[in-house]
This record gives C-alpha cells, sequence and structure tokens, in this order.
C-alpha cells in the first residue's frame, strides 16, 4: 500500500510540472495579416504621427514588412516568448521629407529594439520602453470595399512590372453598377460597357464611347485605360480603398474615391 501510495504521488507531481510548462506554439500566428496603427504613446502621453502618414505592419514568410509613410522596411522576424525579434532590417531608399524620414528612424529603431507583443483578436500592442504602439487588423480598420457601386479613380498605368502615374492632371474613373453594367470615364470621353463578375476575375464587353478628339494628356489616358478594358477577362485584386485591375493588354491601378 505504502509503495502504491508513492508512485501515485510522483505520477500527479510529473503530471503537474508538466502543466506548468506552456505547451509550444503558444506565439500568436501572424501570418498573412496586415496592422494598422490606432495610437501611439510615450511615456503615457500622445506621441502625434506625423499628419497623414501610418504605421502598417505586414507579417509574411517569416519575413515583416514596415511603412511609417515613406520608405518601406522588410526583414525576418520571429517572436520569442512575448518579444518580437526583427533581425536584417533593411529600407528603401526613396527620398522623404525630414519628418517622414525621422519617423522612419523612430519606427526602424521600435522594431529592432526588441519590443514586447501582445495579440487579442484584432489588436496587437508593441511596447519598447515608455512607448506603445497600438494596431488593429487592416481588415478591420480599413475594410475591402466593394468592387460594385465604388467610385474607382485611375491613378496608376501598369506595363509588366512597371508602374508610372497617370499623365498631367487627367482623370479617368470606373464605376461597377450593380445592373451589370461599369460606366467608363475615359479622361476625354466617356461611355459604358457590360460587365460579368467572377472568382477573383471581371470580363468586360465591348465598351460603347462618345467621339471627342482628344491628343493631349487626356486622350494619352482615354487609349490606356481603354487597352486593359478591351483585353476582356480581367484579374481583380482589391485591398481596402486599392483596385487593380490586370491581362493581357496590361493594368490599371485605382483607388476608391
Amino acid at each position: 500500500m505504502r509503495t502504491a501510495l508513492l508512485l501515485t504521488i510522483t505520477v500527479l507531481l510529473l503530471s503537474s510540472c508538466g502543466d506548468v510548462t506552456s505547451p509550444a506554439g503558444d506565439a500568436p500566428d501572424l501570418a498573412g495579416r496586415t496592422f494598422l496603427s490606432t495610437g501611439v504613446t510615450d511615456d503615457g502621453a500622445p506621441h502625434d504621427l506625423v499628419e497623414g502618414s501610418r504605421i502598417r505592419l505586414t507579417f509574411e514568410d517569416g519575413r515583416l514588412s514596415a511603412q511609417a509613410g515613406c520608405n518601406t522596411m522588410s526583414g525576418g522576424y520571429e517572436i520569442d516568448g512575448d518579444v518580437l525579434v526583427v533581425e536584417g532590417l533593411a529600407t528603401t531608399e526613396m527620398g522623404c521629407p525630414d519628418d517622414l524620414a525621422e519617423q522612419d528612424t523612430w519606427l526602424s529603431g521600435v522594431l529592432t529594439g526588441r519590443p514586447s507583443i501582445a495579440v487579442d483578436g484584432e489588436d496587437l500592442t508593441l511596447t519598447s520602453g515608455t512607448t506603445v504602439v497600438t494596431l488593429t487588423d487592416r481588415v478591420v480598420a480599413d475594410p475591402d470595399r466593394p468592387l460594385v457601386g465604388t467610385v474607382w479613380r485611375v491613378d496608376s498605368l501598369i506595363s509588366g512590372d512597371a508602374v508610372s502615374s497617370t499623365p498631367g492632371d487627367a482623370q479617368a474613373s470606373l464605376v461597377f453598377g450593380d445592373d451589370g453594367t461599369v460606366q467608363v470615364r475615359g479622361g476625354c470621353n466617356t461611355g459604358s460597357a457590360s460587365y460579368t463578375a467572377g472568382e477573383g476575375t471581371v470580363t468586360i464587353g465591348p465598351v460603347r464611347m462618345t467621339r471627342i478628339a482628344c491628343d493631349d494628356e487626356r486622350g494619352q489616358l482615354e487609349a490606356a485605360v481603354l487597352r486593359v478594358l478591351d483585353a476582356g477577362e480581367l484579374q481583380v485584386r482589391i485591398e481596402a480603398g486599392r483596385l487593380t485591375l490586370s491581362g493581357d493588354g496590361g493594368g490599371l491601378g485605382l483607388q476608391a474615391d
């Protein structure tokens, strides 16, 4: 009886010890998620970001991509307990206004300073010394706009891997209606076409436009827009207020108005 009791106590003690150790994989799974800042404090006081800027963190395939209004920083990351460890953080070298350049440097210091990290559902918090950055999942903070009913303004032209801005002050836009018709403002003329939306695609029928002659920047933009739409089936990608249409005739980058 004494031996059996000792064995029982030993088993219970071993079981208790096992329960104390946190199981592997407790680190938050951030893969494929993007977070946007909702607030920053320093020593309990608000820390204002440069007007019009926002911190954006994207976790993908073991890499962290970060933006604070100008350059893009990226590097490998891992979560060690409740600490975010970022290594080899590299940055693009775009020319930035001084205030945005300083903000880039500040964010780099926060990310490489081994901040503590906490995730609660859609919210993420980074704490580095007295600095606290709160962020919310992009899907909640800035949800995808619907294809239909949104005024999509063309702001870039895509050719292969190259992206260029629209020429001069010319403007073009698309509005997909719930009646299966897309209204086209080409830059010079206006028109419409039928469309059919698929899974990640949209197929545009023949575009019928007015026939005002434009040999300036408006005509250049219109020719580029119609070249893409004439491709027929286009790949559709929407992220927040950005729409990308791409096909054999190139592509268009559009911003929700």
